[in-house]
């Protein structure tokens, strides 16, 4: 039987999950920044936000997190 990743971390804001869903696209930050129209730096914090939520090491383990519990499809 597969475990399922427990709820143990916070819930994403919708701007933190549109910047997930470019994340999975494999966008720089300054990319999406152009992309959402925000700043760089304002990428860079839901960036950090993302990961400390999330639990993830880096950019693709932030993806591959997402998609396992249902936040984003690719």
């Amino acid at each position: 039987m597969a475990s399922v990743e427990p709820e143990l971390y916070e819930a994403l804001t919708p701007r933190e999950l549109e910047v997930l869903e470019v994340l999975a696209e494999g966008l720089s930050n300054k990319a999406i920044a152009l992309r959402l129209a925000i700043t760089e730096h304002t990428v860079k914090f839901h960036v950090s936000s993302i990961f400390a939520k999330l639990g993830a090491e880096n950019r693709t383990d932030a993806v591959r997190r997402g998609v396992r519990r249902g936040l984003i499809t690719l």
